[in-house]
């Protein structure tokens, strides 16, 4: 959320040149050819504000159109290097090099270019040229690993709300040792399409990950998960991203299998400009439980959730605010319910490798039947659940910077969680404070 990625900065230094060209080409344009009846269609007024829209179009990352502008713009006024220049950034901002290097040469080939345009170009041609040789497509592999402790005031309660708990019903408290590690290989297309006038990038992204959070004092309740993910992603730099992502969670609980759960999670984000953002996620996920006391849990969830988040303060800073609903459904109606969570989140970065972390969410669940549960002896019924949850973190983040554990971020933090519920038996408290380590291998 808080770093500018290479992409990013090469856009930014395109444009930078971009600009120069403008202005140098501008400085001392060569007087345009008068074609008969030519004039009478395209006008200097004419011809300036559709330059302009078509400047207005590639910063908003809309390059297709822009280039059909610019093209139109020569075809009628031919001797307008101004236009030709930025046709020939459009070309390269949309991998077309052979194409933005006719342009650039047939600037060049102008004796009425000003020297400085020229010295402009040949810079610029270094760049192109770079990108040109570079493959079509890439394959990239990344790994990621977090180690460290925790401390949990209260495991009854995890990880099927509520239901998993200790005989004795007491909460019980355990250190733990809290892991994650994670593969994941990106494949990237280099030349964008066409998607509505706008350059976009494809790419498709897998990942196999353990996490673990294993309790040394009551193993029976450490929670170790499996998840292998994988689909593809659309990147319209400056206007929107968005993934399709297929994921298989292998759960265990204790030395049992808890299950396996399927989701199909589509994710979309739009850009709207000076680091602000608007996400709509979606989320189907087919729930299959293993162990028979997890009888009539099976089902199927779907959740749908919107956020807005912007940084300010050079990207130091940055808040998020948004909203989830869930619609859980199972065999059994006791274990089905809706769910609608709202959450709040924000960093500070102060000395540019300290950052601190505030999230905040509360949520609501109504469920479909009575519970069966929570009484002795069974059969029984008592009330239908409703409860909220409401959990509080704060955390802190260190990156070092030099030495043996130069590029590895110490994180720690302290979270509270309440669940106050209409049945007594489900109401509990859980305080969890936990330290680790965590590095990207590239």
């Amino acid at each position: 959320m808080k770093y500018i990625n290479l992409k990013t900065l090469t856009s930014i230094k395109l444009s930078l040149v971009s600009t120069m060209l403008l202005v140098a080409s501008a400085a001392a344009e060569v007087a345009p050819v008068t074609i008969p009846g030519a004039e009478d269609v395209l006008t200097d007024t004419h011809a300036q504000k559709i330059f302009d829209l078509a400047m207005d179009e590639r910063d908003s990352g809309k390059v297709f159109d822009a280039i059909e502008k610019f093209e139109y713009i020569l075809s009628r006024r031919p001797s307008l290097n101004r236009a030709r220049l930025e046709l020939a950034v459009s070309y390269h901002r949309s991998s077309q090099y052979d194409a933005a290097l006719r342009e650039f040469q047939t600037v060049l080939d102008d004796p009425a270019t000003p020297e400085k345009v020229r010295l402009a170009i040949l810079a610029y041609l270094g760049q192109l040229t770079s990108d040109e040789f570079k493959p079509q497509t890439e394959h990239s592999i990344s790994y990621y690993t977090k180690v460290g402790a925790l401390y949990n005031s209260n495991i009854n309660f995890a990880p099927l709300r509520g239901t998993a708990v200790i005989p004795s019903g007491q909460d019980t408290a355990s250190p733990g040792l809290d892991t994650f590690f994670s593969a994941s290989h990106r494949f990237k297309d280099n030349k964008p399409f066409d998607a509505d006038g706008a350059a976009t990038n494809f790419e498709w992204q897998s990942q196999l990950s353990w996490t673990g959070n294993n309790y040394t004092r009551n193993s029976d309740f450490s929670l170790n998960i499996i998840s292998v993910s994988t689909g593809p992603a659309f990147i319209s730099t400056g206007r929107w991203r968005g993934a399709v992502n297929l994921q298989i969670d292998q759960t265990f609980f204790g030395s049992s299998t808890l299950g396996t759960f399927i989701s199909l999670n589509p994710l979309l984000t739009f850009d709207l400009g000076d680091y602000r953002g608007i996400t709509l996620e979606l989320s189907y996920t087919d729930n299959n439980f293993s162990r028979p006391e997890d009888e009539g849990r099976d089902g199927s969830s779907v959740l749908a959730g919107a956020a807005y988040s912007t940084l300010f303060s050079n990207a130091s800073k940055g808040l998020e605010a948004g909203f989830r609903l869930t619609d859980q459904t199972a065999d059994k109606d006791e274990f089905g319910y809706e769910s609608a969570e709202i959450y709040f989140g924000g960093f500070v970065t102060f000395a540019e490798v300290n950052n601190v972390y505030l999230n905040l969410n509360f949520e609501q669940y109504m469920y479909d039947a009575a519970d069966t549960l929570a009484c002795t002896p069974q059969p029984c019924v008592t009330d239908i659940r409703d409860e909220i949850e409401s959990r509080y973190t704060l955390g802190y983040n260190y990156d070092f910077k030099e030495g043996f554990m130069k590029d590895w971020t110490l994180n720690t933090y302290i979270s509270y969680t309440r669940n106050n519920s209409n049945v007594d038996f489900y109401n509990y408290e859980r305080k969890i404070f936990a330290i680790n380590i965590a590095r990207y291998f590239i």
